[in-house]
């Protein structure tokens, strides 16, 4: 029994809503495997972004959420020896496009369809958000769109909100540096001053009319932030210049694409190239090389092929 699963890329956070916001985007990685109950050895195929820097084998996210999903399910029977597992990423590795994410739950969702498709989507992220230890990029990558997510006050369930799709397209500037999400966090404060709180609950208020209404130029101001991006600034070089290279182009905001160091846009699609070629150009004047996608919004979120 061959399975093939298609998860897209997320952008988390989009400015002020910091581990709540998130999107799925039209870039993908692809999981697959197949069941050979006979088999005494492994095939672990990789391709795409990091197919020379992952690990195989046990090491390896995609192999480790699989395990995590069979104890989860009681199941005992699958091992690496009897599975065969390819994995094509499309999404950039440590760019703050939640390739993480994507691993984990293309991991879930392979062995979830492995052991019969025993959970559904809201049980698949809660085990993802679990494995991953924050929502904000698990819970597009199952369910597509663009969510507000949380962990209840117990901590063991997620409430999500799904906000309307917006009409727009997400231009995306990554750069040829890498930056882990791990040192991201750690260059965090342990303590917030109370007009910077403030500050950013008027954005992701300004954030959400934006999304509900359709009045796409209330981004601008709301996606300022004062909770991680101006921390994160020092690892990034001229950040806040791409954006105002991205806005003075016709984005309509511009943000830090969760812990980065990939900077992103929303704008119109008339606009997408002029933004696009705004970004690149402002880091080339720091000499950063960087590529740049311009995706639409993901709707379906894990889907299998």
């Amino acid at each position: 029994m061959k399975i093939k699963i298609r998860v897209p890329s997320t952008t988390a956070n989009l400015g002020p809503g910091f581990d709540v916001f998130g999107t799925a985007l039209s870039l993908y990685n692809e999981f697959e495997t197949e069941y050979v109950p006979d088999s005494k050895e492994t095939s672990f195929i990789l391709e795409g972004e990091g197919k020379d820097s992952l690990p195989k084998g046990e090491k390896n996210l995609v192999w480790q959420s699989m395990q995590e999903t069979f104890k989860f399910l009681g199941e005992s029977k699958y091992n690496l020896r009897n599975l065969n597992i390819k994995i094509n990423a499309g999404v950039p590795l440590s760019r703050g496009l939640g390739s993480s994410a994507s691993a984990i739950v293309g991991g879930i969702a392979l062995a979830n369809a492995l052991c019969e498709d025993k959970l559904d989507k809201s049980q698949i992220a809660d085990l993802g958000v679990k494995i991953e230890g924050h929502p904000d990029n698990i819970v597009p990558a199952v369910f597509g769109g663009l969510c507000i997510c949380s962990k209840d006050e117990t901590g063991d369930r997620n409430a999500i909100v799904h906000l309307p799709i917006p009409k727009l397209k997400a231009v995306l500037c990554v750069p040829a540096f890498e930056l882990k999400t791990e040192r991201a966090r750690r260059i965090l404060p342990e303590s917030l001053d109370l007009k910077d709180v403030v500050f950013n609950i008027s954005r992701v208020a300004m954030l959400t009319a934006a999304f509900c209404s359709g009045d796409y130029l209330l981004l601008k101001q709301g996606m300022r932030d004062k909770i991680h991006q101006p921390y994160r600034e020092k690892m990034i070089p001229a950040m806040n210049e791409v954006f105002e290279a991205a806005v003075s182009a016709g984005a309509y905001g511009a943000f830090l694409s969760g812990s980065g160091p990939t900077l992103a846009a929303f704008c119109a699609e008339k606009v997408a190239i002029d933004v696009q070629k705004a970004m690149v150009e402002r880091w080339e004047k720091e000499n950063i090389s960087a590529k740049a996608h311009i995706l639409d919004f993901d709707t379906k979120g894990i889907f299998k092929i």
